[in-house]
């Protein structure tokens, strides 16, 4: 392929290529049934190009997708560290999470300026507040506030009482803390144990400014 892309991207090369160093183009113009070859060839040399270099690039991603490894990242921790990615399971160097398949991360994302207007949208949606009582009470110093109708596991507690929610397996339940470092871990261990269809607020309460969908204190 490299010797065809030669000959076609440069013109010295292709008028030799063709004709012969000793060629001209008055002769090749004034030759009718010559200049039609001509075209034709240039049409057959371009076309073979172009597949030549569809096929190359084609050969190219099957390789990488055939000898690409499963990658790993760690559990959802909200931090930077959630866009790094290794070449095996480990422990993360910066929050000390397990590494876990990122194909085995599946669970949504909502922004906290659409967490009011998704609640209207979608009654039926289930709510867990995954901080400590007391965050979810308002007795913490800051309140960043509590969604209405929200129930409250906080995320140490959620593996043992696992079971006590287990007919909202397929019910739409949105996960959130304070700063979206809890509810990523949370939302993980939900889609880990049969649970489909998990959304994480990004942010947390902290970073939610419409009250609309708060419990008014």
């Amino acid at each position: 392929m490299a010797v065809l892309a030669s000959v076609i991207l440069n013109k010295d090369n292709l008028w030799h290529f063709i004709f012969g160093s000793g060629a001209k183009v008055s002769e090749i113009v004034n030759d009718v049934p010559l200049l039609n070859k001509t075209i034709t060839f240039m049409r057959t040399l371009i076309i073979l190009f172009i597949t030549s270099l569809f096929f190359s690039c084609m050969d190219a991603g099957s390789k990488q997708t055939a000898s690409g490894e499963e990658l790993y990242q760690c559990i959802p921790c909200g931090y930077d560290c959630d866009e790094s990615t290794y070449p095996s399971p480990g422990t993360c160097p910066h929050c000390n999470m397990d590494l876990v398949k990122k194909s085995s991360i599946n669970f949504k994302t909502l922004e906290p300026k659409a967490i009011c207007s998704y609640i209207v949208e979608h009654p039926s949606t289930v709510l867990l507040d995954v901080r400590t009582r007391e965050e979810f009470e308002g007795k913490t110093d800051p309140d960043f506030g509590t969604l209405k109708n929200a129930i409250n596991i906080p995320i140490q507690e959620l593996k043992e009482k696992m079971a006590t929610i287990d007919s909202l397996k397929n019910r739409d339940i949105v996960v959130y803390c304070s700063h979206s470092h809890r509810s990523p871990q949370a939302s993980y261990m939900l889609s880990q144990n049969g649970f489909k269809n998990i959304t994480n607020l990004a942010g947390g309460m902290s970073v939610v400014l419409d009250n609309t969908c708060k419990i008014a204190r």
